[in-house]
């Protein structure tokens, strides 16, 4: 009996020494908001060009018919559009996201996203994000002819989509969405030394950034990879050039945390072939 008593005090006094310890140290974990603890969970969709004329359709380039029953079914549905840039300031800072929130990308800058898509994203009061192609952007600067199945954004274009607070632009390259034999984007080139491919690809990223400064006054917080390629090799010069995201191709729902700079964003190409609600139900939760 004395020994279950002595016990029952020695016990109680850890418990309290636990206790104390959990106080004092609380400031380390406890302060930490709950959803900075937590996976943020989103979806990205990734399209390339609207065209009206069925004869150039294909994986990518839809129908602008499709694109509009997007935006209405996300709309009806309670989605919310987002910024890449508001999504790694929620992750980076805790900023508030809208309820169900949803990125849109469109790859390649092409002339029809301004044609077609902004006029409907003013319609539906939505937000896209456009990563544009540097040096088709700067030739595009003096053409008269402007044909939506493959002409490019001009700078102007892209200016006027930015200003209006519903198009975001991110960097995806100046002049390395090619493919060489069996090499894409940015991928390292047979023979290329480590060193070599870090310039080479630093030096393009960067002619991207400084023209898109001198044009928009921004500098981009993404780099979309062309074909989605070369991530493996480029996360860590994307790092050093400070971006805070770099998307790929690879077809999966987001789960991203707090610190894992750069943020791999994973997106689903939207296909030609099927109805809003069957694109965006098929999607994984």
């Amino acid at each position: 009996m004395i020994l279950n008593a002595r016990m029952k005090i020695i016990m109680s006094a850890i418990l309290v020494s636990v206790i104390a310890l959990i106080a004092a140290f609380s400031g380390s974990l406890y302060d930490v908001p709950a959803s900075a603890q937590e996976e943020t969970e989103i979806a990205v969709i990734m399209y390339h060009g609207f065209v009206k004329d069925k004869s150039f359709q294909n994986k990518y380039m839809i129908s602008p018919s499709y694109f509009e029953s997007d935006l209405r079914y996300l709309t009806e549905n309670g989605y919310h559009t987002i910024f890449i840039s508001e999504l790694t300031d929620h992750l980076e800072n805790n900023a508030p996201l809208p309820d169900k929130p949803v990125i849109l990308t469109f790859d390649d800058g092409y002339y029809n996203n301004y044609a077609y898509a902004y006029p409907l994203l003013k319609k539906y009061n939505c937000k896209a994000v456009i990563s544009p192609i540097g040096k088709p952007a700067d030739d595009a600067k003096d053409e008269k002819v402007r044909n939506a199945a493959y002409s490019q954004c001009k700078w102007s274009e892209l200016a006027e989509m930015q200003q209006s607070g519903l198009v975001e632009i991110q960097n995806h390259t100046y002049d390395l969405h090619k493919i060489n034999g069996n090499i894409q984007g940015l991928e390292k080139q047979n023979g290329e030394t480590d060193t070599a491919y870090e310039k080479r690809i630093s030096e393009d990223i960067l002619k991207f950034n400084k023209r898109m400064e001198e044009e928009l006054s921004l500098s981009p917080t993404a780099l979309t990879l062309p074909f989605g390629a070369g991530r493996k090799e480029v996360l860590n010069i994307a790092d050093k050039l400070g971006f805070k995201a770099v998307l790929d191709c690879e077809e999966k729902i987001n789960h991203l945390s707090s610190g894992d700079t750069p943020y791999i964003i994973h997106r689903f190409l939207r296909p030609n072939d099927i109805s809003s609600e069957e694109f965006f139900t098929s999607l994984p939760h």
